[in-house]
């Protein structure tokens, strides 16, 4: 996976969050809970499908981007998450490179 690559998927994901909060009215209070409580389990199950790679353990490097992500998803922040995976992509690239 490019640098390149992960930009632009970083960029689709977080502009079409960020129209979607702008042009979309506020859910109702029942709804907004449940959808409240929706990215913490989402980012655990992409990163753990980010860990396995055609029934292998993935490469050292994507090890660490899912566990900088992972430990910056307290902040329940989509861009914390990313910059989190991104660091952790960094360091794991210093590290096993």
């Amino acid at each position: 996976m490019s640098l390149s690559l992960i930009a632009a998927i970083a960029l689709l994901t977080y502009a079409s969050r960020a129209l979607a909060l702008v042009v979309m009215p506020d859910p109702p209070p029942r709804a907004k809970a449940v959808l409240d409580r929706i990215p913490a389990p989402l980012f655990a199950a992409l990163a753990a499908i980010s860990v396995v790679a055609d029934d292998q353990l993935a490469a050292p490097v994507m090890l660490c981007a899912v566990f900088g992500a992972l430990l910056v998803t307290p902040t329940r922040s989509l861009l914390h998450v990313l910059f989190g995976g991104l660091a952790g992509y960094a360091l794991g690239a210093l590290v096993f490179s």
